[in-house]
């Protein structure tokens, strides 16, 4: 039979916020990381809720957490409630006395690369909006965008887009970085197959690519080879300049990374991603971000990668 509940409910926004979290991460690790704390002090708050609404919210095996039926309709109502709590608990410069200032967040790579054009348009053409940037890895700008503590964010395509509006800006696709003295400098294409049995030196997880760049190697039949993880596109580019393997880095790198010395040589068959502008769905942009969204969004049909146009 049901428990039934108690009288009066004793439910903290901790543990509210706690499981807005697990449902959007399905684990209760990646949850615990988000707010600093175990995986066993998570389940044991979430045991806590699940006890004191006498419901069940989660069900849980050994591989996955997945929302039960009345943990999905429950996660509906709570979930915006939550978010309007906190914004009313903790306002913002950017929601009282500063209209003209935006935050926003982008993955490191992007900062190097998009972002610098990006800004001197919208410095141009909104002159009366400070765009402050927020330099993170990709997983950290996602968050910083659901939180509240930045209104856009810059990033490519992820796997989870829950709680967030995205716009597509451009399409980018990936490149071979080698030296100028390495035996396929002169080739105007690289086939993935062509990199099997090669040290390769790639972009760790927090920028969003490796993912991508290890379907695609896999798909091509690329195994075996070294792989070197790097955190900086940079760090990528001047290794393969020194002989050390071939780089593996999204096209839009090369604004950030391009010398006499290195040659970036798109990578086929394509394998592109999206680059995206990405806002909360559930609270409308004030008006000063909303103009630079537009702007971006309009100005991204303009954008060139590697000397051709890109389809947003």
């Amino acid at each position: 039979m049901p428990r039934e509940p108690s009288p009066s409910l004793s439910v903290s926004l901790h543990q509210l916020r706690l499981f807005v979290t697990l449902a959007r991460h399905r684990s209760f690790t990646r949850a615990g990381d988000e707010f600093g704390i175990t995986q066993s002090a998570v389940s044991r708050s979430i045991r806590e809720l699940e006890d004191e609404v006498a419901l069940r919210l989660f069900d849980r095996t050994t591989r996955q957490v997945a929302l039960t039926d009345t943990g999905r309709r429950l996660l509906a109502r709570i979930a915006p409630l939550v978010e309007e709590l906190e914004a009313t608990l903790r306002p913002r410069a950017q929601e009282g006395g500063e209209p003209g200032v935006v935050n926003l967040a982008t993955s490191c790579g992007l900062t190097a690369s998009v972002l610098p054009g990006m800004l001197a348009s919208c410095r141009e053409r909104l002159p009366d909006i400070t765009i402050v940037m927020m330099d993170r890895p990709q997983n950290a700008v996602l968050q910083l965008v659901r939180s509240g503590e930045a209104e856009l964010g810059v990033v490519i395509a992820p796997e989870n887009l829950d709680e967030l509006a995205a716009e597509p800006l451009f399409a980018d696709g990936f490149a071979a970085v080698v030296s100028a003295s390495h035996r396929l400098s002169e080739a105007a294409r690289i086939d993935w197959q062509q990199l099997r049995g090669t040290p390769l030196l790639l972009l760790d997880d927090d920028t969003g690519s490796l993912g991508a760049i290890e379907a695609a190697l896999a798909l091509h039949g690329v195994t075996g080879a070294v792989r070197q993880k790097l955190t900086q596109s940079a760090a990528v580019a001047r290794m393969a300049e020194a002989g050390l393997g071939v780089g593996i880095l999204p096209m839009h790198a090369r604004a950030a990374c391009d010398s006499a010395h290195t040659r970036f040589i798109p990578l086929v068959p394509d394998t592109s991603r999206t680059i995206m502008l990405v806002r909360r769905k559930s609270r409308a942009l004030r008006a000063s971000a909303a103009s630079v969204w537009s702007h971006i969004v309009a100005a991204s049909s303009h954008t060139v990668i590697s000397g051709q146009p890109v389809d947003a």
